[in-house]
């Protein structure tokens, strides 16, 4: 079966999208043979998916045509890569791959300057995806890529988000009724909203002030709620002990925030 698909003014041809049984005979007879044309038969079959992918990114590049040519490279990436013994569905394993690859290109493409530093360390990190992908048809954890890049938490998250694309406020998110609905629509702009946004962003900067323990009681008993007891227990000290770190990290952030 055929089906038309109509992307940014164009028509693509598809097949319909395989089935996991379809897939895995396929995928199966690719990894003994590597017969091309069995390749293309998977690509054709799951190109529906990068056209999916790509809906996120619409507004964010000109370059319809090339951030359609990375996304295949993903795909084509997972098709090679894919493990049948962990009996996954394709698409859980092909996504972060497939979404690696546009985010990558969209983040050299950005007209937003990133320091080498941090180009480095998100490449160094989106490789590491990729291995452990392959390995474990999983994405790591946050704490598993500190452990395996020796690099700080801190860094790794800041990397991760560097290569989050920018939006534009006035790119269309929606419509409503007959009018386009854009992300400066939806963002309410009242004096009382942004004194909150203003005094959420200066208390996440002044968290920094505090040692990891510090942060983890605050963020335990503010955040999530947590006596000082329970706390205590996961962190096995005195319920006195976490009174007095609770007490020190919240004048060390009054001051900072004076």
């Amino acid at each position: 079966m055929i089906i038309v698909e109509k992307q940014q003014n164009r028509y693509i041809t598809l097949q319909k999208t395989l089935s996991k049984q379809e897939f895995y005979i396929l995928i199966e007879k690719y990894q003994k043979t590597h017969d091309p044309i069995v390749k293309e038969e998977l690509l054709v079959g799951n190109m529906r998916l990068v056209l999916s992918l790509m809906k996120r990114f619409y507004q964010k590049s000109k370059h319809y045509e090339d951030l359609f040519q990375v996304g295949m490279i993903g795909l084509i990436k997972a098709i090679d890569n894919f493990d049948t013994s962990y009996q996954l569905q394709f698409s859980t394993y092909a996504v972060p791959l497939i979404l690696g690859e546009m985010k990558r290109y969209l983040r050299e493409e950005s007209q937003v300057k990133i320091s080498r530093t941090v180009k480095d360390l998100s490449y160094a990190i989106l490789k590491e995806k990729e291995k452990y992908l392959v390995e474990k048809q999983r994405e790591p954890t946050i704490e598993e890529l500190v452990s395996n890049l020796q690099i700080d938490q801190h860094s790794i998250i800041e990397a991760i988000q560097s290569t989050q694309s920018v939006a534009s406020f006035q790119e269309i998110i929606g419509h409503d009724d007959q009018n386009e609905l854009h992300l400066i629509d939806m963002i309410p702009l009242d004096k009382e909203t942004l004194k909150h946004y203003h005094q959420h962003l200066d208390l996440k900067k002044a968290m920094t002030c505090l040692n990891p323990r510090e942060q983890k009681v605050i963020q335990e008993r503010y955040y999530k709620g947590y006596s000082q007891c329970e706390i205590a227990k996961e962190l096995f000290v005195s319920q006195a002990q976490v009174s007095r770190i609770e007490k020190n990290a919240l004048e060390k952030l009054h001051k900072k925030l004076v």
